[in-house]
């Protein structure tokens, strides 16, 4: 009885065998096998090369330079990888140990079998003369790697903006980022970088257990893609130049009249490669708080009273509102008053007799202190947001501002106050609340030109994909109708005697039109009854000086607009740079006579 006991014991356990093996060979082939599949193949994702930005020209304005990371073995012991720092300090004495150590500890886990990188940005020269003494050990891995490189430092950084090591936040954005550890902070670099990052490619491998890779299976190449920008580099450095050899703190925007944009100019500004490794604290602190604000990209996110670049928009909209006669002359002391309160014109003694065309060649304040009571400022405001002011151009960088043009629903809203006269007289002069961009004025200076608002863009080309120009049709037909009479007027500005900018143009080859502007930066008391000039002021008491311009007049092909902070009046200060631009255009082929 007992044998039979066991015998059956052995049969049900043969048989329990046998099913288990008919389970795993058979039933559950796939699934296992599936499974041992997963665990011997592996995808190691590849980083893409960030894209290389050109300038119109096809000059490289931003690209990569070759450079080594030095990595070490993953779950090495400390008095093992102390060792190897010790070793690592005889080849390259200037490292820091305690430095060293503290980031192999953030990195280093059980989960992660990837070599740690301890020292980046490595150049040839420093590889070739370490790399005999570490290929004799396996723990040590040198690592093609690259750094980004700006050959023309401060004229494109406003433009280009930079790179440097990705945070938290930047990770989130985009998978990329998580391979180059790299993403773009201001300008270009930061508007288009999920463009620059490229998309990653990946390879397919065998391992086994201690994660060594046995075979590749197959390998998807990164696609890496280029941008190229509308910007002439040339008459980029040629202006950041002018303002540097005089010393003018400012803005200039040489635009095409589609939008395309071949300068832009912020000066003083910054050398972007100090970003790229990371900056010291005494150095972005010394940019930070220096008073001439380099790193504002002054042209998109500076914002300043408009002063007269407006009288041009503002007699447009007059003139077609059918309540504004743009002929009749109206008598222009120089001053109004109103509420006990005098509003004087920058001409003490005024101008006389002036129709809208004076008006704008004069720049005329109380001629536009009458226009504004008679249309008043909510229609006004209006108008003015649809022609380029108010509102953010749509450029393509970042923090572009939107600037104020102000009306009694925006005050109520921002100061929970009622809207006076006296501010309607200040906002039509460009000056009160009035709050604008120098892109917006170049915007609306080309509306003004053709008729058409531009939405201003600097990237040309993605690969090879062009970027076509967007253009607005926001007048109506009464304001296309009376165009030319601003026109004429913003001529005489410059072409006539008595214009504002006559004697500080001087191009031999064509005329251009245009208008000046001197917006105050603070008030001057009611009982100072002679001002003084602005030369005598201090210099961040002074006006910021402009000049907006289109050319040539005949046939309008560019706007060049230029602020100068604090430069005074917008003629003396700015027409040489203004004449310097066009003339530059001419000798470089981009206007033909």
């Amino acid at each position: 009885m007992r044998s039979k006991i066991v015998i059956g014991i052995i049969f049900l356990f043969f048989l329990v065998l046998i099913y288990r093996v008919y389970d795993l060979s058979i039933v559950s082939y796939d699934k296992y096998n599936k499974l041992a599949t997963q665990n011997k193949e592996k995808i190691i994702p590849i980083a893409p090369i960030r894209g290389i930005i050109f300038d119109r020209k096809n000059n490289p304005i931003a690209f990569n330079q070759l450079r080594f990371n030095l990595a070490i073995s993953p779950h090495l012991k400390i008095n093992e990888l102390k060792e190897k720092i010790d070793f690592l300090k005889t080849i390259l004495p200037d490292i820091n140990e305690t430095k060293l150590i503290k980031t192999y500890k953030i990195y280093n886990s059980p989960y992660n079998h990837n070599p740690i990188t301890l020292i980046e940005y490595l150049d040839e020269k420093t590889i070739y003369k370490i790399e005999p003494f570490l290929s004799m050990d396996e723990d040590f891995f040198i690592m093609p790697s690259y750094l980004r490189k700006y050959p023309y430092k401060n004229v494109l950084s406003n433009v280009l903006g930079y790179v440097s090591r990705a945070n938290v936040e930047d990770l989130k954005k985009n998978n990329v980022i998580t391979l180059t550890q790299i993403s773009g902070k201001r300008g270009i670099e930061k508007y288009y970088d999920n463009v620059l990052q490229g998309e990653a490619g990946e390879k397919k491998v065998i391992v086994n257990a201690r994660n060594i890779i046995l075979k590749t299976l197959y390998i998807k190449k990164p696609v890496t893609h280029n941008i190229t920008l509308s910007i002439d580099t040339q008459l980029q450095s040629f202006i950041y130049n002018l303002l540097k050899k005089e010393n003018k703190k400012g803005a200039v925007i040489v635009m095409k009249l589609n939008g395309e944009i071949l300068a832009l100019v912020s000066y003083p500004s910054y050398d972007n490669n100090l970003f790229v490794k990371g900056i010291s604290t005494d150095k972005w602190t010394k940019l930070l708080f220096d008073i001439y604000h380099p790193l504002l990209n002054k042209p998109v996110s500076g914002l300043y009273p408009p002063g007269s670049t407006v009288k041009p928009a503002e007699g447009l909209i007059a003139a077609a509102s059918g309540k504004w006669n743009p002929w009749r002359k109206i008598e222009c002391p120089g001053y109004i008053e109103i509420g006990g309160r005098k509003f004087r014109d920058w001409r003490p003694q005024g101008h006389g007799e002036t129709d809208l065309i004076k008006a704008i060649k004069r720049s005329v304040d109380t001629y536009y202190y009458q226009l504004g009571l008679k249309i008043g400022i909510d229609f006004l405001a209006k108008n003015l947001k649809k022609m380029g002011f108010g509102e953010k151009t749509g450029i393509d960088l970042p923090n572009e501002k939107n600037g104020i043009v102000p009306n009694k629903e925006w005050k109520i809203k921002k100061y929970h106050q009622p809207w006076f006269i006296g501010e309607t007289l200040n906002a039509v002069i460009g000056q009160g609340y009035f709050l604008v961009t120098p892109l917006q004025v170049a915007v609306n200076t080309a509306l003004i030109a053709s008729g058409k608002l531009p939405k201003p863009f600097l990237v040309k080309k993605i690969d090879n994909n062009i970027t076509k120009p967007v253009l607005k049709d926001v007048l109506t037909k009464k304001e296309k109708r009376k165009l030319w009479i601003i026109r004429k007027g913003m001529w005489e500005v410059c072409n006539s005697q008595g214009g504002t900018a006559t004697r500080h143009i001087n191009i031999p080859y064509f005329n251009i039109a245009g208008k000046t502007g001197t917006a105050q930066v603070y008030s001057i008391p009611q009982e100072v009854k002679k001002r003084k000039k602005e030369d005598e002021l201090a210099y961040f008491h002074r006006s910021h000086a402009w000049l907006t311009t289109y050319g040539p007049y005949r046939k309008p092909q560019f706007v060049v607009t230029v602020l100068i902070e604090h430069g005074g009046h917008g003629g003396e200060a700015a027409g040489d740079i203004v004449s310097q631009i066009y003339i530059w255009l001419y000798k470089n082929g981009y206007i033909k006579k």
